[in-house]
């Protein structure tokens, strides 16, 4: 065989094995070599060190009422075991795909040569059926295993050759045994002969290889043989057909119901979601709010950080902020203790409960504590608070984190109680949930089955990617509990209080002295110390809305210029703007993770490997 012509088959192979061998196991493909390996060299003898004296395999090729390629595979394999107790039997890998779709490979019987029947496993898995055919006993010397086989859709049209080709895999490449003998017998059924071209050919040899195999032409079809196989070899050939022999496999969409079948629960997913977007609307919606957000420079009366953190949907921030809270009114004391081991680069702290008769005049931060601040404060120190009592912080202190974790559950529960939030339309939700969970799961399953089956093109996809983004916007629209009028301004208010806080120093000021400003809680905008407790009151609601980093330098800034420090702060240095809002930031990083962590071959182009079917096997 010239160069050429070698290359070429080569390039057929390569181009073909993906639809055939390359499917059976890791070593069918391309690694032959790597199989035979361990063979080769010397290693302990283990179940696959054995061999075969012959491969037989007889192929009834047919068309059924649609014109459809059928095989009936008749495989007798003669193995050759040891004489001492190796063995139990084969294993027999077979390829359950051909050119990319299913040929729904069905066993039929698996016999010995007599025709008893040899018990067997059968296991499925990426288009490969493997059979374990083992008796209870060992087996010695030659040990005949006859597998019968159905499939379908095994033949397809070539370009290169302009024929339809029955282009086949014998043993297969993935064996770890030698074959003194393979064998293919291939029979036509009747009206198939005579639409046959003339053109076969065969080849042996590891993946891609050309090697000798003789061609015989018997009564009903031919012969093909290959002798001396070592590890990782095998028969190929292929028979070429006149042009529309065959009927190819239909793979579009109607060509199962599949693909129908996920598009329909496709448009149930989109259905849902309108649903869910009209529950929404007319279910879910909040109460009216203001008309305008205005800057807020004081947090809600009678308002807890905890229920505002609900009602905002700041509760990734709400243990900090409720912490730095308890600090700022007086209960509790944050302390900077020194860090432990030589590697910390953090800092660390300690909360200290403090005595309410130590507490000196406050202010604008003279607020009586609310009840989730005293269920906060239990929650932190148990139920006995004794002054001077310190809890470390940065800690993983699971029964505190579950004691707050379940604190801002029941806030949650009261803001509905309390009148803050609706009550939600559990049933009308629940409908909702479930179509879009049932629609969306019949698209995914049938969308699944279509991928398996290979039809529908990229429909199935289509439709998957469809139905999932539907499925998850019914559930982001559901997702919402609606505001009573006392939440909707509780909700404005921390806008306004956001937008406040946001504002440059200079324009804050210049707010406090406005008629808008007067309205509220007067403030002396140009007296330092009571815009440094306004400023101090409004820390923890800066760490609730996310603004802390800013808010925290300028309250140090605010602490340097009256030279003095927070009384509800002790750092481990002399006091410094720059230093005050790293430690705060710290802080509350690490309450934040601490408390939250709790909750083509007619033509002459055949290869070994190249066709379909094929597969490989061992020893058990």
């Amino acid at each position: 065989m010239s160069a050429t012509r070698a290359a070429a088959l080569l390039l057929t192979a390569a181009l073909l094995s993906g639809a055939s061998a390359a499917t059976a196991s890791p070593a069918v493909a391309a690694p032959a070599a790597a199989t035979a390996a361990p063979v080769a060299a010397a290693v302990p003898a283990d179940v696959d060190d054995f061999s075969f004296d012959s491969f037989t395999g007889e192929y009834t090729l047919g068309r059924d009422a649609e014109g459809r390629s059928t095989l009936t595979t008749v495989e007798t394999l003669v193995a050759r075991f040891p004489e001492t107790d190796q063995n139990r039997g084969i294993r027999r890998s077979l390829v359950d795909t051909y050119d990319g779709h299913p040929t729904g490979l069905d066993v039929v019987s698996v016999t010995d040569e007599t025709g008893a029947p040899r018990p067997y496993e059968e296991d499925s898995e990426d288009g490969v059926v493997t059979l374990t055919i083992a008796a209870d006993d060992y087996v010695h010397g030659a040990q005949t295993y006859v597998i019968t086989y159905t499939q379908h859709d095994v033949t397809r049209f070539f370009a290169d050759t302009d024929a339809d080709e029955f282009y086949w895999d014998v043993n297969g490449t993935d064996w770890a045994q030698p074959f003194a003998r393979v064998t293919a017998d291939v029979q036509l059924a009747d009206g198939l002969a005579e639409h046959a071209t003339g053109a076969v050919d065969a080849a042996s040899g590891a993946a891609g290889a050309d090697g000798p195999a003789t061609i015989a032409e018997t009564d009903d079809g031919w012969r093909f043989e290959a002798t001396a196989l070592g590890p990782g070899e095998n028969l190929t050939f292929a028979i070429g057909f006149e042009p529309g022999t065959f009927t190819p496999r239909p793979d579009g969409f109607t060509a199962m119901p599949f693909p129908a079948l996920s598009a329909g629960g496709a448009l149930l997913a989109l259905l849902a979601a309108a649903w869910a977007g009209v529950v929404r609307r007319r279910r879910l919606r909040d109460a009216p709010g203001r008309p305008v957000i205005v800057p807020e420079y004081l947090p809600p009366k009678g308002v807890g950080v905890l229920l505002a953190s609900v009602i905002g949907k700041h509760t990734t921030h709400a243990i900090p902020a409720e912490i730095l809270q308890l600090a700022v009114l007086g209960r509790v004391r944050v302390v900077e203790v020194e860090k432990s081991g030589w590697l910390s680069s953090k800092p660390a702290f300690e909360l200290e409960y403090v005595d309410e008769r130590d507490r000196r005049t406050r202010g604008l931060r003279d607020v009586p504590p609310t009840a989730d601040d005293v269920e906060a404060l239990h929650a932190l120190f148990g139920a006995t608070l004794t002054p001077g009592e310190r809890r470390e912080l940065g800690s993983s202190d699971q029964k505190a984190a579950k004691r707050l974790h379940e604190l801002v559950v029941a806030v949650a529960r009261r803001a509905t109680s309390d009148g803050y939030r609706r009550k939600l339309p559990g049933g009308l939700i629940a409908g909702v949930l479930a179509a879009a969970t049932a629609a969306f799961a019949a698209a995914f399953v049938f969308a699944v089955v279509s991928f398996d089956q290979a039809v529908g093109g990229f429909w199935p996809l289509a439709t998957l990617i469809v139905a999932g983004l539907a499925f998850v916007a019914a559930i982001v629209l559901v997702a919402k509990v609606p505001l009573e009028s006392k939440g909707a301004e509780l909700r404005d208010h921390l806008a306004g209080l956001e937008l406040y806080i946001r504002l440059a120093e200079k324009d804050r000021l210049a707010y406090l002295q406005s008629p808008q400003g007067a309205l509220r809680e007067p403030v002396a905008a140009g007296d330092p110390e009571q815009v440094l407790q306004l400023n101090e009151r409004l820390l923890p609601w800066a760490v609730l809305l996310g603004q802390e980093k800013a808010w925290t330098a300028e309250l140090g800034r605010a602490y340097e210029r009256l030279g003095r420090q927070p009384d509800w702060y002790t750092g481990q240095h002399a006091f410094n703007a720059a230093v005050f809002a790293s430690a705060i930031g710290g802080m509350s990083q690490s309450v934040t993770s601490t408390y939250s962590a709790a909750s083509g071959g007619s033509a002459g182009g055949a290869s070994s490997g190249g066709g379909g079917g094929g597969g490989g096997g061992g020893g058990v």
